[in-house]
């Protein structure tokens, strides 16, 4: 049943559009999806990047503006006139506090430097204020400050281990942060003010001789704003580290350990240039897979690291995945749906035509019920062998047609001339017994005789090759009157016959011969002779039976398999045999029942009990029957 199913036009063209689309949809959705991922996969890269190059740019910025306010101080001969100066305040006086009077009085003439000093420093500072807070620092323990704290008071030399890295020329700048910065803190209204960076750097004499130290200081919150900003804003909820030169982290101010020892592994110092990298990482604790994005900074010699969980950066790309396999998938059913529209399309004409030649019959042949006059299935080969199909139905009607006439009339023929077979057969008999009567000089008995062979002579010459039993009974009875004739009240005949079956068309000459036969074999024993004809229907009403029974000697059994032997002989060479003048009446009527009713004949003989010989004949009703 399955391999039935699937080996019809309509399943195997469904599959092999079905096949076809899933195969070019498939390679054009996988190119689409390979092609959009890649850009998203790039964009997302980008994105990263850009976000960290960003960071990156606005704290070199910050620690720029930073370093560029310290050279200016530095170079600035007048900030080195003044702090020289001010380094020359009288140390002897007592001073037991920590701040010192902004302006001593020592000299009349130095709070004029003090004042210029500070007026200097409060213009590289300018209204922008790049920077938040400058500190001079002495040698001697001395700090002046400009900004929000414009104190003088002293500090504790060996708390600066950074003036030593100056000192000894380890470097030309030591940054310093994030530190904790209570003073400052007390100047703005948050939290965001409780950390600082610093930038130190050494301040010399016209001789490039150091006279003290320039302590920069910025609030870290400035510095690091657009890390903060980030981390507020993205959505990917991505975290941001930076590290100084020496791994140690800086940002975020909470130590992170566990940050310092997965991540401080990228970290390549001492390198020469600003550089960036893209490195995939797994992290050791969460098994999260993570993307970092790490970039170096030659100014500041910090590595900016940005950590972004893959799944949140490739979720607009995990997205448009499940976004295009819906599409693909609706698309996909719509393709194959349309593709079983297409194979109905060319499936279904198909199988009207072949449900047309499967019902095709004698009965409907060359009507509409085989092919319809038009088809519009929209396909031109369809159509046309519609067509050609219909021209070929009724070209075969036309040839069925004349066939049938030409069957029709050879079926006429052979039945005219088996019934010609029978009239001389008859005559031959018939003046065979005239002449034996002759001999008798039986006169009247003649001219009885005569007139009854008038009556059968009439009923076989007549045309029609099919009659009613009620006919061929009359011309039986005249058939027996004439050898009543000869033989006297010695023959005796009797028939019964069901009404129904009077209006019967039978083959003409069917029982007459019987009669003729019947006489013959019963004449052969002692008189008296007796005929009995019976005429039934069927218990399935679907045949009609004629019995001609006599009381004659019968037929031995070496005679009747005789009988039967030209019988089968006839029926498995399907061929008549040669016409003869005699013994031809029994083979006659068998082979006109055959001719007329086909296999639905009936004819056998059979040997009565009480002696004598019955034949059978018989065929389907009326409506049954072959014209």
């Amino acid at each position: 049943m399955m391999k039935k199913y699937f080996g019809n036009i309509r399943t195997v063209l469904f599959a092999v559009y079905s096949l076809i689309i899933v195969i070019v949809f498939s390679f054009l959705v996988g190119l689409f999806y390979f092609w959009s991922t890649d850009i998203l996969r790039q964009n997302a890269f980008q994105t990263l990047e850009s976000m960290g190059e960003s960071v990156q740019t606005h704290i070199n910025s910050e620690i720029e503006k930073m370093n560029t306010v310290s050279l200016d101080i530095i170079y600035s001969n007048m900030v080195k006139e003044r702090f020289q100066r001010y380094m020359k305040l009288d140390n002897t006086n007592e001073r037991d506090n920590d701040e010192l009077p902004l302006y001593p009085s020592i000299n009349s003439a130095l709070p004029l430097d003090m004042k210029a000093l500070t007026e200097v420093l409060t213009a590289i500072i300018g209204p922008s204020r790049p920077v938040e807070q400058i500190y001079l620092y002495t040698f001697d323990g001395r700090v002046y400050g400009n900004g929000f704290d414009n104190r003088e008071r002293k500090y504790d030399l060996q708390n600066k281990p950074q003036f030593d890295q100056l000192l000894n020329g380890e470097f030309h700048k030591v940054i310093i942060g994030p530190i904790a910065d209570y003073e400052m803190s007390r100047y703005v209204s948050s939290q965001q003010g409780l950390y600082t960076m610093s930038l130190y750097r050494l301040l010399f004499d016209e001789y490039n001789v150091p006279i003290g130290v320039v302590e920069i200081k910025q609030y870290f919150n400035r510095i690091f704003h657009r890390a903060n900003e980030y981390i507020a804003n993205d959505d990917n909820e991505g975290e941001i580290y930076v590290f100084d030169e020496q791994g140690a982290l800086i940002y975020p101010v909470a130590s992170n350990s566990d940050a310092m020892q997965h991540y401080s592994q990228f970290l390549q110092p001492d390198q020469t240039a600003s550089t960036y990298q893209s490195v995939p990482f797994r992290h050791p604790d969460t098994g999260v897979e993570q993307l970092l994005s790490i970039h170096y900074s030659e100014l500041t010699k910090w590595h900016t690291v940005l950590v972004v969980s893959e799944k949140k950066l490739f979720q607009p790309l995990t997205q448009f995945t499940k976004n295009l396999i819906i599409a693909a998938c609706i698309l996909l059913i719509i393709g194959m749906i349309l593709s079983l529209l297409a194979a109905n399309k060319i499936a279904l004409p198909i199988y009207r035509m072949n449900r047309a030649v499967r019902n095709i019959s004698f009965e409907n042949i060359g009507t509409s019920v085989i092919a319809q006059q038009k088809m519009s299935s929209g396909i031109k080969e369809i159509n046309e062998l519609h067509y050609a199909f219909q021209h070929m139905n009724h070209r075969l009607k036309e040839s069925l047609d004349a066939l049938l006439l030409a069957e029709s009339q050879q079926l006429q023929s052979r039945l005219n001339a088996l019934q010609s077979q029978m009239n001389p057969h008859f005559l031959y008999n018939s003046l065979a017994n005239i002449q034996e009567m002759a001999e008798l000089q039986m006169n009247e008995q003649i001219v009885d005789m005569i007139d009854h062979m008038s009556d059968v002579l009439r009923y076989i010459s007549a045309d029609s090759a099919t009659v009613t039993i009620q006919e061929e009974l009359d011309h039986s009875a005249s058939f027996i009157a004439i050898n009543q004739v000869r033989f006297g009240s010695n023959l005796q005949y009797s028939y019964a016959v069901d009404e129904r079956l009077l209006t019967q068309k039978i083959p003409k000459l069917s029982i007459q011969p019987l009669v003729e036969n019947a006489i013959k074999y019963a004449t052969s024993n002692e008189p008296p002779w007796q005929l009995i004809v019976t005429g039934t229907v069927t218990d399935d009403k679907n045949q009609w039976l004629i019995e001609v029974a006599d009381n004659g000697a019968g037929m031995s059994v070496a005679a009747m398999q005789q009988w039967q032997e030209r019988i089968d002989n006839i029926a498995a060479n399907k061929e008549f045999p040669a016409l003869e003048l005699g013994g031809m009446g029994l083979i006659n009527i068998y082979l006109r029942l055959t001719l007329m009713y086909g296999e639905l004949k009936i004819f056998h003989i059979t040997a009565n009990e009480q002696g004598g010989t019955s034949v059978w004949i018989g065929g389907p009703l009326q409506g049954g029957q072959h014209e």
